[in-house]
């Protein structure tokens, strides 16, 4: 790739190139110039990709010292069985733009295949991996109590979930009864309210400010008996409705797209406990021929097989209480949201009680120990593709799998299907199905609006955990008499 110049004259660039082999990997290369043909370069390296490398290095300060090769030097350079390095660089940069477009689309089509990972920031996936390793080492001391400590972990953030999710359920199905709060519903602008009037934007109020302005109205009526349609015209308490639909339903989505991630988790977790050999496989190995690293580096830690009672636990004590945990928090969620009248409320709620599905995360970062981050961190997933049949293809294979038939004309129907945001669609149905469930449990319809249920007093104030789970399972004591229903027109 270098210009000889008159006879005699040393090669130019050739120290500079030299100085340049150790910043690799160890690359041995020669180069020789025949006294009696100056011209002639022979090279003979040992990989490609080292003149590759080599050339990237070598290629600017080569230009500025390098001069225009004449035609005998070109008629030489063409008997060189070898090309230089130069020519290599120059080869890798004109390659087949077919042929690289079809390696792109063959390593992304293969990794959308995908892979299992287990959950690096979260109590859960500690809970998986380190009583694997543990059994893998045959249960060491220090491992053990590792192991020991993740699950303790793994309980104080599923209950610490579960308690501020009670709490909220309770404060939405027992103590709003108390204060007299109907269900919101459908109650807005241009339908009749809770009063039996229609609700315009100067007269609609939050709970708080309507059933203040209500009690006013109401005490001054009591006192003044007399005077009740006087204090009627004068006093307009006004109506308890939503500020706007369109922001309820935004908001109710960007509250499931939070929480969907958890599900995927969910869904992940369960398909790596069935793809995984019901095997005892050890999740820990030592690298072949590391032996002048470190004793960590030489360790490498994998998801493997595991028995079938390991399984049967993950998914009693793990998976069951997780998905449990998601679907409290989107049905306490999406009926907190759909309670809430004000836009600022709404907004505000939509991103704060997805917070309670991160507690784990925030446990794990703050609590766990640093050997059980790190194990976490070099855990390495189980592969869903196998990659030897890529591996083992010829260009031409390449370029028909991944090139021809990837054109847009040779769209099929099927493929069109795979195409489509799958996850999108997911989250407007899960949004959905917790809308309608909501609407199913405290509203029925009245003149084509869904209104409030009659409300009825809890015998008790507090929430068993069956009645938080399942509501629509375990429905709660209540008085025989309701204390407020629906005017009628």
């Amino acid at each position: 790739s270098a210009c000889l110049a008159d006879k005699g004259e040393r090669l130019k660039g050739l120290p500079f190139v030299g100085s340049l082999l150790p910043i690799e990997a160890p690359v041995q290369a020669s180069m020789s110039l025949d006294v009696e043909n100056k011209n002639q370069l022979s090279y003979a390296p040992m990989t490609m990709q080292a003149d590759v490398d080599l050339a990237g290095h070598a290629y600017t300060a080569m230009s500025n010292v390098a001069s225009e090769p004449t035609a005998d030097q070109s008629s030489n350079a063409r008997r060189l069985s070898v090309k230089t390095p130069l020519e290599h660089f120059t080869s890798f940069q004109r390659g087949d733009s077919r042929l690289t477009g079809a390696l792109l689309v063959g390593s992304l089509m293969l990794e959308e295949e995908g892979e299992l990972t287990l959950e690096c920031g979260s109590t859960y996936g500690a809970a998986v991996l380190l009583p694997q390793v543990a059994r893998s080492a045959e249960w060491p001391q220090f491992l053990t109590f590792l192991a020991i400590r993740s699950f303790i972990f793994l309980l104080l953030g599923m209950s610490v979930q579960f308690y501020l999710l009670h709490l909220l359920s309770r404060e939405e199905n027992v103590l709003n009864l108390f204060a007299g709060q109907m269900h919101l519903c459908d109650f807005g602008q241009g339908v009749r309210g809770p009063s039996g009037s229609i609700a315009t934007p100067p007269r609609t109020y939050d709970f708080a400010q309507w059933v203040s302005r209500s009690f006013a109205r109401d005490s001054l009526k009591a006192l003044f008996p007399s005077l009740a349609d006087d204090i009627d015209a004068s006093m307009d308490a006004g109506e308890y409705a939503l500020e706007s639909f369109l922001a309820r339903w935004v908001c109710c989505f960007v509250f499931m797209i939070a929480t969907f991630q958890e599900l995927i988790a969910v869904l992940r977790t369960c398909w790596l406990l069935y793809v995984i050999p019901t095997n005892d496989e050890p999740w820990i190995c030592c690298q072949p021929g590391a032996t002048e690293v470190s004793w960590l580096d030489r360790v490498a830690v994998r998801i493997a097989g595991m028995p079938a009672l390991w399984k049967m636990l993950y998914s009693v004590f793990l998976v069951l209480p997780k998905f449990g945990i998601w679907k409290l928090c989107c049905q306490t969620g999406i009926g907190y949201l759909m309670e809430t009248s004000t836009i600022e409320g709404l907004i505000v709620n939509s991103v704060a009680l997805a917070f309670i599905l991160n507690i784990d995360e925030n446990l794990c970062a703050t609590l766990m120990s640093e050997p059980v981050r790190v194990l976490m961190s070099k855990c390495e997933s189980y592969k869903l593709y196998d990659r030897s049949q890529q591996e083992n293809m010829s260009n031409s294979e390449i370029l028909q799998r991944f090139s021809t038939k990837q054109r847009l004309e040779n769209i099929s129907a099927r493929e069109l299907c795979r195409w489509l945001p799958g996850k999108l669609f997911a989250s407007v149905l899960v949004t959905f199905i917790f809308m309608a469930d909501y609407y199913s449990r405290n509203c029925y319809t009245q003149d084509g609006v869904r209104v409030s249920r009659p409300l009825f007093l809890p015998k008790d104030n507090d929430q068993t955990m069956w009645e938080t789970l399942l509501p629509n399972f375990f429905v709660m004591e209540a008085e025989s008499e309701p204390i407020w229903t629906m005017p009628e027109d």
